[in-house]
Order: structure tokens, then sequence, then C-alpha cells
């Protein structure tokens, strides 16, 4: 018996309309563990290189771990994983809430969709039953009035429903999948806009199975240990004021972007700006309460007042999390925190990636103070930095693609592309993917972090905290300190904490509550707890660096060049006068990063000595093969 799995796969062919399951093989589960390194294999074997991320051809698995559902804290997290339609490469997404957990209680590890329904429609999963539905009704829905919907309609309140906004249904490359009513998002990579090529509007589960778990005395005292680590002043911070409680620090030390990464002060009083943002500061003015995730007990979660004058939102809906301040606020110049707040809730009604959406919008601002842009191509819009009622507008357009709303719905990079005029320097992004709300300059190992990750540029393992604020983990052999401005080792750091995350992260984990875990030994204790398979440090490590390199190769058989793996312009030129002036220097650090992570510095790929360490002999055979 497979413990921590419910054992079985579920497969959707919307194109011929057929459900069927099959047993989750004990292999995958043994060697790529969960989420997105079973879903990662699962992509590999079956996408061929010549699908678009458009075609029936293309795969949208929704994945958990192995502590999904189980009673281990922040056990709540599930993985979209497809080929990406924003940057044609792999693409994956993480998302919190309740309906991961719901998946496996109604007997399923993965769900794999492929093919396109003739018509709209939406799945309904409950324990020995699985329908395909008539979606007409639901249609032209926002997410959120689906889910609730949905509820309603199915007639059970414990129903967990993952949705798209209008923003999946007009394929917006940036689109996400919406969950919990429309709170939480699988936001990155635009998995959103291939379940609406799919015409799949929603995914409704109820699941009444429990997780089987190998020792569950075990697993209930590691998880008394961890509420009692909760329990600690800087956790109860965080359950106060949650990722917002960050952004005046990352503000400080340059980290946080401010006008399209242009790396300046944000206005002439940088901290009293960034206060009006902040928790605690303006954040106060619009924050509720808080809300938990499945077996949660921090509850960092954000809820928000309606808010204030034209930028009212419903009240206590989802409110906006760090990422979401830094890209639709100081990133576009806007220091309103009623007007984030509303930008924030629009993008979760159409279901909109908010960094892309911050980013992309940021990136027009810039083109047109520069004069780039004209009012005739933005449609009468003065599409400038600090322009929050112009931002908000060009959120709807670009929802529905409407204008030049159409063109920024195809994400930085493309839009540069249509624009020309030398835009293209202004588009930050890696592989076609938004950068994150974390500039690389003020952390010399964001640097090869963000150039070579295989989805573009997101924060899965970034090393900030080991060099500004001196965090340091012996046991898996990153001692420390590290010296902030110096490139020295920057590049295996980089890779050693992008593997242990990668490991954290198959199991299910809620990465950004797992940092207040404590020891890491916790992890290996609570995976043999849970699996009664036993692992030490080494093997954990070899599971997350065998995920990194699976994405590694599916790039690489799906055509995407060495020369991917770098950094805009800017940031490799322009210094940020918030962090020491500096500059990121690849030059410096990724010839360490590819020399840890065993890839070859000509062609990008992994060479076929770490493929074979790694028990990817088959895919060593695959991409090598000419």
């Amino acid at each position: 018996m497979l413990h921590g799995y419910m054992g079985k796969i579920l497969r959707v062919d919307l194109s011929l309309r057929k459900v069927n399951e099959h047993p989750l093989d004990e292999e995958l589960a043994h060697k790529y563990c969960g989420n997105t390194g079973i879903a990662g294999r699962i992509l590999y074997d079956e996408v061929p290189p010549w699908a678009s991320p458009f075609d029936p051809a293309n795969r949208l698995i929704f994945a958990t771990g192995p502590i999904t559902g189980t009673v281990s804290q922040t056990a709540g997290r599930h993985a979209v994983v497809t080929k990406s339609p924003l940057t044609g490469c792999f693409g994956e997404s993480s998302c919190g809430g309740f309906w991961g957990p719901e998946l496996k209680f109604a007997g399923y590890d993965l769900m794999i969709l492929t093919g396109r329904a003739e018509k709209p429609v939406y799945l309904w999963i409950s324990s020995g039953s699985i329908e395909i539905k008539d979606a007409k009704s639901y249609w032209g829905m926002d997410a959120r009035e689906v889910d609730r919907a949905l509820v309603k309609d199915l007639g059970d309140s414990r129903i967990q429903v993952c949705a798209i906004g209008q923003g999946g249904e007009n394929l917006v490359r940036y689109s996400a999948i919406m969950h919990d009513d429309a709170g939480r998002a699988s936001g990155r990579c635009g998995a959103g806009a291939v379940m609406g090529f799919m015409n799949l509007k929603a995914i409704a589960v109820r699941g009444d199975k429990r997780v089987p778990v190998s020792d569950e005395k075990k697993l209930r005292t590691i998880t008394e240990e961890v509420n009692l680590r909760y329990k600690s002043q800087d956790v109860l911070r965080y359950h106060e004021g949650g990722t917002p409680a960050g952004y005046a620090s990352m503000m400080k030390i340059g980290n946080s972007p401010t006008y399209n990464f242009a790396g300046e002060e944000f206005g002439d009083f940088n901290e009293t700006r960034a206060a009006k943002l902040a928790w605690p500061g303006g954040y106060e003015l619009v924050l509720s309460k808080t809300k938990t995730c499945y077996m949660c007990t921090i509850a960092c979660r954000r809820v928000s007042r309606a808010g204030e004058g034209k930028y009212t939102i419903e009240n206590n809906v989802e409110g906006t999390e760090y990422e979401t301040l830094s890209m639709l606020g100081s990133n576009c110049g806007i220091d309103d925190i009623y007007a984030v707040s509303s930008m924030n809730d629009l993008c979760n009604r159409y279901g909109l990636d908010t960094i892309s959406t911050g980013a992309t919008i940021s990136f027009a601002m810039e083109c047109f103070e520069r004069g780039i842009l004209t009012k005739e191509e933005t449609d009468g819009l003065e599409l400038r930095f600090g322009e929050a009622d112009c931002a908000i507008e060009m959120i709807h357009r670009i929802a529905g693609r409407q204008g030049f709303g159409n063109v920024l719905a195809e994400g930085s990079r493309r839009a540069a592309r249509l624009i020309g005029k030398g835009s293209e320097r202004y588009a930050i992004q890696v592989k076609g993917l938004e950068l994150a709300a974390h500039d690389p300059r003020a952390f010399p190992s964001g640097g090869p972090h963000y150039a070579c990750q295989p989805i573009g540029a997101h924060h899965r393992g970034i090393a900030l905290a080991f060099e500004v604020f001196n965090m340091s983990l012996p046991q898996i052999g990153l001692p420390g300190p590290y010296e902030r401005f110096s490139e020295e080792g920057k590049g295996e750091l980089a890779k050693k904490v992008e593997d242990w995350t990668a490991f954290v992260d198959t199991l299910g984990f809620c990465l950004a509550a797992t940092n207040r875990y404590g020891p890491p030994e916790r992890f290996l204790a609570i995976y043999t707890a849970v699996t009664g398979q036993s692992i030490n440090f080494e093997e954990a490590f070899r599971i997350g660096e065998r995920t990194a390199n699976l994405k590694k190769a599916f790039n690489f058989k799906h055509g995407i060049p060495r020369d991917e793996d770098t950094l805009p312009e800017r940031l490799l030129e322009q210094p940020n006068r918030r962090a020491n002036n500096a500059v990121v220097k690849l030059g410096i650090t990724m010839p360490q990063y590819y020399k840890a992570r065993g890839w070859d510095d000509r062609t990008g790929a992994p060479t076929q000595e770490k493929l074979h360490e790694l028990g990817l002999d088959d895919i060593a055979g695959d991409i090598y093969l000419h």
C-alpha cells in the first residue's frame, strides 16, 4: 500500500468526453514524490515538442503531494502543470486553499486533462462519480460568480471549486485558475488560458475518503511540535501581517521593484510611500481579518474591507499579498492602498495573474512615458506611472482583450515584439514570464536563479534570506554567513536552495509557511511518518535535483535554447540605487551555477552524466538520441 497517496490518477479526455482512472505507479511516487515531480514527468512523457500550448495534445495536470490532505501543518497545496502559453516552456503554478485536499478525499492524487470540449463544460467529481456537465449558463461569469453558483446549484457548501474567469475564457496568456471564492490562484504561467482553450470553465470536487498515513501517531506528535513553534512571536506577526508584513523591509533593502524595475526610489520619501501600502501602515485601512488554508494555524491570508470612494470592492473578499502590493503598487508607481486593493480584486475575479498583470502594465507605462506609445495607440489612456484609474481600466481591457488590452493580454515579451521601437528593453521578463517581486540586483544568487528557472522568472527556491538576513541551515549544507553583495559561491547557493525547495514543494507543503517550520529534519520525519519510507538529506536533495533537471530537459526537448538563460539588459546594466548601486553579474555567477547543476554550457541541456547520475537514463537517451 502506498501511504500518503490515494493510489489513483484520473484522466479526462474532453474531446471524446471520456473519463477513466488508473493506478498511480509506485516508482513514480518513490522517484518524484508528488506535485510538480510526478506531474512534470507525465508532462515530459506525454506532450510532444510539436504541440503548442493551445493544442488538444497539451496536458493540464492537477497534482497533489503525499502530505496533502493529512493532518500535517500547511498540507493544503496542489500544483497545476502544463506547457505554458506565455512562455512555451515547462509551466507550473502552486495553489493553497482547500481544493487539493478535496481532490485526494475524492480518491485521486492527480488529474490529467487533455483534448478540447466542443462547447463549455465543467467537471463534477465526487467520490465514485465523475461527470462532464454543460457550463453554458456559467460561461461569461467571473471566477467568484461561478464558484458561488456551482456550490449553490450542486447543493453542498463543502464543495471545492477551481474556475477561470473572463481572462481564461479569452485566452489571456497569463490568466489564472482561481479557487476558494476567487481568493487563491494558480497564477503563474497561464494555466487558466489552457483551461479556457479546453472550454473547461470549472472543476467542482467533493470527497469523503481519508488519506492513508503510515504512522498517524508520529505525524500528530510532529504537528503538535510545529503548532508550538507557530505560537512564537515571529510567527504571530506573520499571522497578523501576512506577506504584506515584509513589504516595507523588502523596499528598504532594494528588493521590492519600483517603476518597472528601474531600481529608483519610490518617490522622494521612499519609506514613507512604502508605508502607505505596507503592514503595519496603510494596509491596515483595508485589512478586515485573517483567513486560513487547509490545516494551517498561521492563517496568513488577508481579508479586505470594502474600501472607500471610487475604489470600493465587495466586503470581506480576498486581500492583497506582497507580490501584488509590489507589482500592481510600487512597480506601477501607485501608492493608494484602496486602488491596489481594487486592482487585486479585479484580477482575482477576471482570473489574471497579478504579477504578470502588474509587470505588463508597468512595461506599457514606461513605454508611454518614453514616447514609444501614444494615446492613439493606448485607446486614449494616459498610461503613466501612478495613474491608478488608467491601470484599472487597462485590467478590464486586458481581461476582455479589448483594444490595446488585446496587445497587453499577450504578456510583456510578445507585446514588445508587436510594439517594436526599442520597447523590448523595457519588458522585464525571462523566457516570457515576467519577474516576480524580488529584484536580483539586491542579492547575487537571484541572478542565476531567475535566469535559469525552467518556468521563467519566478522564485522557486529563492536564497534572499541567506544573503540579506543571515539565515543559515547547516543541516543541509548551508552554514552561512554569506556576504550579501559578493558573487563568490552564489551560483552554488542558488542551486542548493532550489533543490531543497523542490523537495519540500513535491511533498505538498506551503513554502511560505514552512520557512517557519523549525529544523529541516522535521520534513524528513514527516515524510517518513506519512509514507512509511525512511529518507535522509542526500535522498531528499536527489528528489529535488531530479525534478529540476526533468523540467530543464523538457525545455531542451521543446526547443528552448541556451541563450534563454539570461536576464533583461536593465538588470545587467542599470544599477539599483536602493541596493548598493548593484547590477547582476551573470558572467560570474552563471558559470558557477551551470557547473553545480551539471548542465552543458553550450546547449543548456543537462549532461548525459548528470541525467544518468539522477536515474534519468531514459531521458538521457531521449534528448541525446541525435
